[in-house]
């Protein structure tokens, strides 16, 4: 939305066109956001979703799958600066809060606009199969996404098993 947009810096808001000029160029957007630390690529991708969900009017939902140390900024990000978005925090140790969790992301498909997750949760086997079968995610944002290097990881195969239209790896080096 606007007011979001009226808060980016220059060159934020340049990211902004570039993604959404990868998104019609491309057919999606295969891209990867490397920036330093502290240049606001949380904000650029919550700005990026809500293009998405509001001027470009796209159905589906979006994940976020980010280290557990930032699950609660990307939730209280998301909240902050556009709290029109619905969000499903998918996190929890306890396994009963885990079940209904899962079956809210499974069952209610259009309730929710972006799940935000950790890896662990991803590469959970009660979870990953869920999330591989049973979603389509417009989008997939991987924070910290210099962790898929190696390709033989439990987190790289997760990734790759999701069914998703498009993804942007986010990294701070």
């Amino acid at each position: 939305p606007e007011e979001i947009k009226a808060e980016l810096r220059d060159y934020q808001l340049e990211s902004l066109d570039w993604f959404a000029d990868r998104y019609d160029r491309c057919g999606g957007l295969p891209a990867i956001l490397g920036d330093e630390m502290g240049l606001g690529k949380t904000l650029q991708t919550i700005a990026f979703l809500a293009h998405l969900k509001f001027e470009r009017k796209l159905p589906g939902a979006f994940l976020v799958l980010c280290p557990l140390s930032v699950l609660g900024t990307w939730t209280a990000e998301l909240a902050r600066w556009c709290p029109s978005m619905r969000v499903v925090k998918l996190h929890s140790s306890d396994e009963a809060e885990r079940e209904r969790l899962k079956a809210r992301v499974l069952d209610g498909v259009g309730s929710y606009d972006v799940v935000v997750t950790t890896y662990e949760m991803a590469k959970a086997p009660s979870l990953r199969a869920p999330l591989v079968t049973s979603v389509r995610w417009r989008l997939l944002v991987l924070d910290e996404g210099h962790v898929i290097k190696n390709g033989k990881a439990k987190l790289a195969a997760a990734c790759k098993a999701l069914r998703t239209r498009h993804r942007l790896l986010l990294s701070g080096t």
